[in-house]
This record gives C-alpha cells, sequence and structure tokens, in this order.
C-alpha cells in the first residue's frame, strides 16, 4: 500500500536489517548484492525509491548515472545508506546524485520519515507530470524559459541575528537571493508573501511551538504552499525530525551540518522547485483552481469523485485479479463550538493544519479531499479490511493527539475526528461498483461514529460491489 523500495548492498545482513524495518512500515522491498544486479532489477520492477549502501562493482555516481536510462524519467529518486557520519563522504554521495544521505547508526523513525517524505513529493511530481503531459496534449504548454532566474530564498530563525547569521553561511553557496527574517518581527508574514522558492526555517528551543506552527501555515498558505522547506534543527530538538518532515518539511538536517552539505541540499530543493514549477507552468490556474480546495490546500469533491470512479475502474488488473480499495469519510467533531468560541478565521487555521496533518499521515497513494465545511473524503487503492481500520485509527489519533496553537497566543485548540469507512472490491463478471453507493457507505459509516461517541472509527462490514 505504501510503495516499492529497491535496496542494493553488498552485505546480506546490512540488506535483511534494513528489509526487516521497510517491510515492517508496508513497504514492499527487493534486493540487490551489486550495483549492475540492482540496475536490471530496476529496469524489471520500476522501484519508487533506491537505497544505496556498499556497491562492490562501482561509483555511486556511476549507479546513479546509470538509474536513468534503466527506469526511465525521471528515475527513482537515490538515497545513499553510509558506515559513518564522515562529512566529505557525505557531500560526495550528493554530488553524486544522491537525494539524501543517511548515515550509521540510523533513527529508524526519521529514516522512515524520510522516506515518506520522498514518496509524497514523488508521487505530487508524478502527479503534476501526467497533468503537464494533458496539458500539452490540449495546448495549453508554453515555449521553455530561456534563461535560468535567480531564485529566491528565505531563512527564517527566531530571532533576526540568528537569521543573519544563517544567511551569510548559506550566501557563500549560492548565487540566489536570500533574505534573513526574525519569527518575533511584524514584517515576517509580508515578506513571506513574495512567494519564496524556498524556506529555510530554524527551530530550536526557542522558537519550538512556533515554528512548528509555522511550518503548518506555510504549506496551506497560498504564497509558501508551493516552496521548498529546509528544516535547520538545533541539538535539542533534533527528537522532532521525524515529525517535522511528516508534517510537510522537504528536508530536515542539523543546524550543524557542514556549510557545503547544506548548500548541496538547498541546491538540490531549488532545482527541484524549478522542476515543479515549470510543470505547473504548463497548465492554466483556473484549471488547478477547478480541483483544488484554497483553504486547505486539498482537492475538492469535484476531483475525490472522478479520482474514486477512476480507483474503482483500475481496481480490476489485466490478469482479472480484483484489488480491494476503500473510501472513509471524516468529519470534525463539534468544530462549530470552535468557530462560536475563536471566531472563523480560527476555525480555517485549524481546518488548514488538520487538514496538512492528515495528508501527512496517509500513504502516498492515498488520496484526500475536503468535500464540505469540515467534512473530508479519503480514497484508498489496494488496500485491506485491518490496513483501513489501522489507517483510520492512525488518522483519528493524529487529529486527537496534536493540539492546534494559533496565532496572536490563542489556543491551542484541541480537535477529533469521527471516521467511517466502506470498502469494494470490484468482480471481474459483475455490475460496476457505483461511485455514489460507496460514499454513501462510508458516509452511513461516520454516523455510526457520531451516534456512537465521536472521536471512534466505523468501518462498513458489507463491501460495496
Amino acid at each position: 500500500m505504501t510503495g516499492r523500495i529497491l535496496i542494493v548492498d553488498a552485505l546480506a545482513t546490512n540488506r535483511i536489517v534494513l528489509k526487516v524495518t521497510l517491510s515492517a512500515a508496508f513497504y514492499r522491498v527487493i534486493q540487490a548484492g551489486s550495483g549492475h544486479d540492482a540496475i536490471g532489477m530496476a529496469r524489471r520492477a520500476r522501484p519508487d525509491i533506491v537505497i544505496a549502501g556498499d556497491l562492490p562493482d562501482m561509483p555511486l555516481a556511476e549507479f546513479a548515472t546509470a538509474l536513468q536510462p534503466a527506469t526511465g524519467t525521471p528515475a527513482p529518486p537515490l538515497v545513499a545508506l553510509l558506515p559513518d557520519d564522515h562529512g566529505g563522504r557525505r557531500i560526495g554521495a550528493l554530488r553524486a546524485g544522491a537525494v539524501d544521505v543517511v548515515t550509521k547508526p540510523y533513527d529508524e523513525n526519521v529514516l522512515l520519515a524520510r522516506l515518506r517524505s520522498i514518496m509524497r513529493h514523488r508521487q505530487i511530481d508524478s502527479d503534476f507530470g501526467m497533468t503537464a503531459d494533458t496539458a500539452d496534449a490540449l495546448g495549453f504548454a508554453e515555449e521553455p524559459a530561456a534563461f535560468q532566474k535567480r531564485q529566491s530564498v528565505a531563512v527564517l530563525a527566531a530571532t533576526r541575528p540568528q537569521a543573519e547569521a544563517l544567511r551569510t553561511r548559506l550566501a557563500a553557496g549560492t548565487a540566489h537571493d536570500i533574505i534573513a527574517l526574525g519569527l518575533d518581527e511584524p514584517g515576517t508574514a509580508k515578506a513571506l508573501r513574495r512567494r519564496p522558492d524556498a524556506i529555510i526555517l530554524h527551530v530550536g528551543p526557542r522558537n519550538t511551538r512556533p515554528g512548528l506552527s509555522l511550518l503548518a501555515e506555510l504549506q496551506a498558505a497560498p504564497s509558501t504552499r508551493r516552496a521548498r522547506v529546509l528544516a535547520l534543527l538545533d541539538p535539542g530538538v533534533m527528537h522532532l525530525a521525524a515529525p517535522i518532515l511528516d508534517m510537510g518539511a522537504h528536508d530536515a538536517v542539523p543546524d550543524a551540518t557542514d556549510d557545503r552539505e547544506l548548500a548541496l541540499r538547498l541546491a538540490f530543493q531549488l532545482s527541484q522547485k524549478s522542476r515543479g514549477d515549470a510543470l505547473r507552468g504548463k497548465l492554466e490556474d483556473g484549471l488547478q483552481a477547478a480541483v483544488i480546495d484554497p483553504l486547505t490546500g486539498l482537492y475538492n469533491r469535484r476531483y475525490a469523485l472522478s479520482y474514486v470512479k477512476r480507483m474503482l475502474a483500475s481496481a480490476q488488473d489485466a490478469q482479472g485479479t480484483a484489488r480491494t480499495c476503500a473510501v472513509l469519510v471524516a468529519d470534525l467533531d463539534h468544530f462549530k463550538s470552535v468557530n462560536d468560541t475563536y471566531g472563523h478565521a480560527a476555525g480555517d487555521a485549524v481546518l488548514a493544519q488538520v487538514s496538512a496533518r492528515m495528508r501527512a499521515a496517509l500513504p502516498f497513494d492515498a488520496m484526500i479531499a475536503r468535500i464540505g465545511g469540515e467534512e473530508f473524503l479519503i480514497a484508498v487503492p489496494d488496500t485491506s479490511l485491518r490496513d483501513v481500520r489501522n489507517l483510520a485509527d492512525h488518522l483519528r489519533r493524529v487529529v486527537r493527539d496534536t493540539s492546534v496553537p494559533l496565532a496572536g497566543g490563542g489556543g491551542p485548540v484541541r480537535v477529533t475526528v469521527s471516521i467511517g469507512a466502506s470498502l469494494a472490491t470490484p468482480g471481474p463478471a459483475g455490475p460496476k461498483t457505483d461511485v455514489g453507493k460507496l460514499v454513501a457507505e462510508a458516509d452511513k459509516a461516520l454516523y455510526g461514529s457520531k451516534t456512537g461517541g465521536r472521536d471512534t472509527v466505523t468501518v462498513c462490514r458489507r463491501p460495496a460491489a
């Protein structure tokens, strides 16, 4: 349900240990003992991510170059797994083409968060890639730009002096425009409305809570939603690396990271931003507005119902094997009281942050849409009853266990969510599964959660068919 990962390492014990970790997180894992074997497997299996440890037969740069023609464009992201934290090796791996570097011993939670982040953003890029192909067919594509424009980077820290120090560190490694902003300055919000291409967010003990709140807001605000976010973490908050990645940051590293490595990571994020802009630039803004909810950045009802229809149609593979898929309907409990107590602006902030957290908690192949005021629809392909129950309960706990701080010192606000789910396994010869019926049964299950005390999950016992 989460994706396929290729592990390549000369030592079988390294592969086995990593496979156990990834399999427990529901990844499908394939293994290779050499670079040449891995390239052949990548050609056949088309993995979503490649993790490369010790390559006995070729340098990492050669392996990265060979992946491109073997798997097509774009090649799967390459994560380098190094035996130690030697700065030169880390920089060498990034220069060789790795999108990220993990060193032993690694924190399993942070590793999995990094993989989820890579997978999530790869899926987004893939979706936009398919959209761009459609735009070409419809005649919306524009001519490629004749030059590479300077990009802008906003450096955010607890205070202006801290931000200026970070700007100085970055200035030597990039020719792009860098501005330094303190979270305690009144002009910071206005500066961010200039749509920076990347944001360096420093999080330390002095700004932990405002920093996390800002990260969620950056994902929802129209002016920063598309910016690449790189979090620099003080040693005292390194335990937040995994949740920060799950909240939408594109990268998270210690603030003591070598300046050359930091420059390489920033350059990669800026290149990804440019690529994303090029894909998005092939569409008229109205096409995006037709399917995106402007407050949360999630899909809207129109797109969601169309997506469920396509999901059901593809649940029957070419060999005639039916795959189970699911629809979940989630509704925030007593949300009217949030608006009545704190105001509608605060209610909008809660919706935006809860949406970001639910989206981060979903597997990369799931779709989430806002279909009403505080109601969401989630579609999950290729799943099972047990996985749906586990996923729904995970979403419920993510919403319940994380309070939402409000701007101006209000809150924190705690909300809960009730969830109803319905499953379908389209038969090879039977009638087509009806989208409306499937959603209606999930909505009926949601009503059961509401009447059962709220903050609960109900799964339709009779699979829709």
